[in-house]
C-alpha cells in the first residue's frame, strides 16, 4: 500500500489513457503537485511523452504491458450476446436502483474496456488517497469503488458530454447510451467536485442530473508559452492535429482542398489509425492531392504547441449533429491559439464565442466541402497575419495559468479531508 503522507493531501488521478500523453490529466497532476498535494496517477501504458515528476502506475507493472491481457468472462460472439442481453434488461428496467445495478455489472464484466478497468483497479488498490479524481465516465465507477474500499472521497472531471457523446449514431443510442447514462446518473451526484471543459456541457450536466452543486468549468488550455509572430509566407500551411478518427470531418476536409486556392497546403497530424489512415491516404491519392495534403506522424503532447507554431492556420471543423458536438471546446483550439495561428473552425457556440471575442479567424457553418473551401479562401495573408497577432495576444488570457485557479479552488476544501490541514 502506498500510504498517505503525513500532513499532505493525496490525490489519485484515474484515467483510461496514457496519462503522460493526456494533456488535461497531466496538467491536473502538475497543478496539484505545485500546490502541495501528493499526486499519483493510475492509467494505461504506452505513453510517448516524457513522464512527469509524480508517479504513474499501470496495471502492467514495470513491463508496461503485462496485466492488460486480462480476459473478459466471455469472448467473441458469446460476450456480445451477453452484453446485448444485459443492455436490453437495462433499457426496460423501471427502477433507478435496478438500472444502476445492471449498468454496474455491465461496466465491470461485459464492456470491451472491462479488462482495462479491472487492471487499473488492481493497480490503484495499492494507493491510499484522500481524493480519487475520475477522468471521464469510464473511470467514474472505479473512483467510487476505490473511495469505498480505501477511504477518501471521489471527484469527476467530464472531458466530454458522455451521455450524448455519439448520439448521432443510432446503434450507440440503442446499445451504449443507456449504460453511460445509468452509470453517470448513479455516481455523479455523490462526487465531491464535478468539473468539465465548457460552459455548455456544464449547464447540460446540471440539468440532466439535477446536481446539488453547479458543475465547475475548467477549459482545456495549455500552459502559457511565448511564441513569436511569424509572417505568413508564400505557401499557407493549414494544420489539423489530434485524433485521426471517423466523425471528425477529415474526409470532407480533404475533399474540400481541391477547391482551396493553390497556395494552401493541409497537414493532418495525429496517431496512425490502421483503418482510417490508409483510407485517407487513398482518398488523397485518388483526388490527385498528394502535393497539397499530408498525413504527418503525431508528436509528443509536450511538443504540440511548438510544432504547431510552424503553421499559419489551425483547423477543426466538426459536425453539429448532437448536443455533445455542439458544446465542443477541445485542447486543439487553445493549442492553436497558443502557437499563434489564425483559426478556421466550426461555427459552434463555445468556439464561435471565443473566435468572435478575440477576432481569431473564420467560422465554418457546416461540414461541407464548399463551406469549408469558402471559409479557407476568405483568408488572405494580411487577414491571416492579423488573426495570428490576435491569437498571440489572446494566449495570455486563454492559458492554463488562468484556468488553474478555478480547478485548485474547487479542491481547496477537500485538502482538509480526514483531518489533513
Amino acid at each position: 500500500m502506498i500510504a498517505r503522507a503525513a500532513g499532505q493531501p493525496t490525490i489519485c488521478l484515474l484515467s483510461l489513457s496514457a496519462i503522460a500523453d493526456d494533456p488535461r490529466v497531466r496538467r491536473q497532476g502538475e497543478l496539484f503537485a505545485a500546490s502541495g498535494w501528493r499526486v499519483i496517477g493510475v492509467g494505461l501504458p504506452g505513453e510517448r511523452s516524457e513522464p512527469p515528476d509524480w508517479p504513474i502506475l499501470t496495471g502492467a507493472g514495470d513491463s508496461g504491458r503485462r496485466g492488460w491481457k486480462t480476459p473478459l468472462p466471455l469472448r467473441g460472439a458469446a460476450r456480445r450476446a451477453a452484453l446485448a442481453a444485459c443492455t436490453l434488461r437495462l433499457r426496460f428496467a423501471g427502477a433507478d436502483d435496478l438500472r444502476a445495478r445492471l449498468a454496474e455489472n455491465i461496466y465491470w464484466r461485459h464492456l470491451a474496456i472491462s479488462p482495462i478497468v479491472n487492471a487499473v483497479h488492481r493497480a490503484a488498490r495499492s494507493v491510499a488517497a484522500d481524493v480519487w479524481l475520475a477522468n471521464d465516465w469510464t473511470a467514474l465507477p472505479l473512483a467510487a469503488r476505490l473511495a469505498r474500499e480505501n477511504g477518501g472521497v471521489y471527484a469527476y472531471d467530464s472531458h466530454e458530454l458522455a451521455a450524448e457523446e455519439h448520439a448521432e449514431q443510432a446503434a450507440w443510442r440503442y446499445w451504449k447510451q443507456p449504460i453511460v447514462s445509468a452509470i453517470e446518473r448513479r455516481y455523479i451526484g455523490d462526487a465531491a467536485v464535478v468539473s468539465t471543459v465548457s460552459a455548455g456541457i456544464a449547464e447540460r450536466l446540471d440539468r440532466l442530473y439535477a446536481l446539488p452543486r453547479p458543475t465547475r468549468v475548467v477549459r482545456n488550455t495549455p500552459h502559457y508559452r511565448e511564441s513569436g509572430f511569424r509572417r505568413t509566407g508564400g505557401r499557407i500551411r493549414v494544420l489539423y492535429h489530434g485524433i485521426v478518427a471517423s466523425g471528425r470531418g477529415l474526409e470532407v476536409a480533404i475533399d474540400s482542398v481541391a477547391i482551396w486556392r493553390p497556395e494552401f497546403h493541409f497537414t493532418i497530424r495525429g496517431p496512425e489509425n490502421p483503418g482510417l489512415s490508409h483510407a485517407l491516404r487513398t482518398r488523397i491519392r485518388d483526388l490527385g492531392l498528394a502535393d497539397r495534403v499530408e498525413l504527418a506522424p503525431a508528436v509528443p503532447m509536450t511538443e504540440l504547441v511548438r510544432a504547431a507554431s510552424a503553421f499559419d492556420i489551425g483547423f477543426f471543423v466538426f459536425p453539429d449533429d448532437c448536443w455533445h458536438n455542439r458544446f465542443v471546446l477541445p485542447n486543439k483550439f487553445f493549442e492553436y491559439v497558443m502557437a499563434g495561428l489564425a483559426l478556421c473552425v466550426s461555427d459552434l457556440p463555445e468556439m464561435a464565442r471565443l473566435v468572435n471575442a478575440y477576432e481569431l479567424g473564420v467560422l465554418v457553418p457546416r461540414v461541407d466541402p464548399g463551406a469549408i473551401a469558402a471559409a479557407v479562401n476568405s483568408l488572405d495573408r494580411e487577414r491571416i497575419d492579423r488573426c495570428k497577432q490576435n491569437a498571440l495576444a489572446a494566449a495570455r488570457e486563454l492559458c492554463w495559468e488562468r484556468e488553474a485557479a478555478e480547478l485548485i479552488g474547487a479542491y481547496a476544501c477537500l485538502a482538509g479531508h480526514a483531518g489533513i490541514r
